[in-house]
């Protein structure tokens, strides 16, 4: 399995052995024809998974049927297998982005994408010729994300008012 997390275990549902699920995926509906998830190394047949809010998922696999058991589970990361995935267009998996070559669009090269911590906004931890450093990615930047050239491109002029740099 190439497996990408799309969330966690955030508590049991019911007393049959189903899952609430903490959303790590841009929306359900990327993740909703799931066949088979993996929870604490053990890869499980989806029986039922159903949105019940944009970040949260009740998920019910074949094995487990007990509220008790999946107590057990609380915190486990849920893993599905990339190919199951569907990518909305000019969205990426933040493992593909990591290790990118970070450039200006003047085609002076910044660094390198370090980290990718998702909120309401992204923010983008980079190591750079002058230390570690941090930016939010705003519309106004303009991004170009290239995956497959391993490159990443920013407005020259934003980028230099939004960018922290870490001492």
């Amino acid at each position: 399995m190439n497996k990408i997390e799309i969330g966690a275990v955030a508590k049991p549902q019911g007393i049959k052995g189903e899952l609430k699920i903490k959303l790590f995926a841009d929306s359900f509906d990327s993740v909703k024809n799931v066949t088979e998830v993996e929870i604490n190394s053990v890869v499980y047949k989806v029986e039922n998974f159903r949105s019940i809010s944009k970040e949260e998922a009740i998920l019910k696999v074949e094995g487990i049927d007990d509220r008790n058991f999946v107590e057990t589970l609380r915190r486990c990361e849920v893993y599905a297998d990339r190919s199951q995935i569907v990518l909305e267009d000019g969205r990426f998996f933040i493992t593909d982005v990591i290790g990118c070559e970070l450039y200006l669009d003047s085609g002076k090269k910044i660094g390198t994408v370090r980290d990718i911590v998702s909120g309401n906004v992204d923010y983008y931890y980079i190591d750079t010729y002058e230390g570690k450093a941090v930016f939010p990615l705003i519309p106004a930047l303009d991004v170009d994300i290239d995956v497959e050239n391993r490159k990443v491109t920013v407005n020259a002029k934003k980028f230099t008012e939004v960018v922290m740099y870490e001492d």
